[in-house]
């Protein structure tokens, strides 16, 4: 099978107990069947350890208050991989933060910027994100049952040209007009799906798309961003399960609500911050593209096309308004702090269907 792999793929390594923001903390660790079977054939305290570790309540899985698993020991390790091997310990551990994705003609490899050592190479391969192709054997299930192969040719090349649009991007108004373009695209590209007419991909192509509109989509206003930061992304129960996060949030509700709170202020922070830090829209533009990459194609399986484009909009933007107010609370931090504020962000919204969907929602305001 053709194998289409992010250039930076094979540079992953883990950085263990030396993790910052170890993925051992912060969200539920799903089990699959096989999973709990093996532990099921272990005995004495090391059995007991695995089967109180367990919720079965609404999904089975460890940790499920989301603060530290139980097997992250005190040097920041997992004892269960310690103990018994790499093989042993729950298969969503061994894999993440790779992510892989079979469309029965080809699977793609990435790796998640959740992790923060991924986050880290996404930022210092921010210039040249490309795919890499080789003959290999797949490494997952297919993950869609479409079978039409015209329509997955067609949305990769429409990807592709999306993704040239946003190549070179680096100031505030070429992003926002980027923005305007794919959403508008979107947006009919959706309306013409629930229409019926599936040739639309053929019919009006990407390639020297313009919108007509000019919505204000980088950097949001403060009112999308109100009505973001009240939904249920923040929760006081941040404090304990993401408190990186939480300190975050904090940031916008305490010490700069007087700027978040006036469109003006916020104007002026955005262009100071942008004067100062004249990369910050290159790494947005970056973090964007990766967006695409992982899930420009998750609507060949769930035809959600204005959806899947504007959610990563809301997250590059989330993720621009939390750097620049941890910019103005620690001068100088960034963007050493950028992968932090990605990958604590990315697992907060990223794997919460509910959070995703309030979030989406409050594009109404545009």
């Amino acid at each position: 099978m053709e194998i289409r792999e992010i250039s930076f793929y094979k540079q992953f390594r883990c950085t263990g107990g030396d993790c910052r923001h170890t993925c051992c903390r912060g969200w539920m660790i799903p089990l699959t069947k096989e999973d709990t079977d093996r532990f099921g054939h272990e005995k004495g305290r090391l059995k007991f350890s695995l089967l109180t570790a367990v919720s079965q309540k609404d999904i089975v899985c460890f940790n499920k208050g989301s603060g530290k698993c139980p097997f992250h020991n005190k040097e920041g390790l997992c004892s269960l991989q310690l103990m018994k091997g790499h093989d042993f310990i729950p298969e969503a551990c061994r894999m993440f933060p790779r992510f892989y994705r079979n469309y029965v003609k080809f699977e793609e490899h990435y790796i998640d910027p959740a992790c923060m050592a991924a986050a880290e190479l996404l930022l210092k391969n921010a210039s040249d994100l490309k795919l890499v192709s080789y003959e290999g054997t797949p490494l997952s299930d297919p993950c869609t049952c479409n079978e039409d192969d015209d329509l997955l040719d067609k949305m990769t090349d429409t990807r592709s040209v999306i993704l040239n649009r946003l190549s070179g991007i680096t100031l505030p108004d070429d992003l926002n007009r980027a923005f305007n373009d794919i959403y508008t695209y979107s947006s009919r590209l959706q309306q013409a799906f629930l229409k019926g007419d599936t040739g639309f991909l053929s019919d009006c192509p990407f390639d020297g798309f313009h919108a007509g509109e000019d919505l204000r989509i980088f950097p949001f206003d403060t009112s999308v961003l109100a009505s973001l930061m009240n939904t249920s992304f923040y929760h006081n129960r941040l404090k304990r399960t993401n408190p990186f996060l939480y300190r975050l949030c904090r940031l916008y509700f305490d010490r700069y609500r007087s700027i978040m709170n006036s469109s003006s202020s916020w104007d002026c922070a955005v262009r100071d911050f942008i004067n100062d830090h004249k990369e910050a829209v290159h790494y947005c533009t970056a973090y964007y593209t990766y967006y695409l990459y992982l899930y420009f194609l998750k609507s060949f399986e769930d035809y959600s096309f204005l959806k899947n484009a504007a959610l990563g909009m809301i997250h590059t933007n989330m993720i621009f308004m939390f750097s620049l107010l941890l910019s103005l609370d620690e001068p100088g931090s960034y963007p050493q702090s950028l992968p932090s504020v990605i990958s604590m962000y990315d697992r907060r919204a990223c794997f919460n269907d509910e959070i995703m969907n309030e979030m989406y929602g409050c594009l109404d305001r545009l």
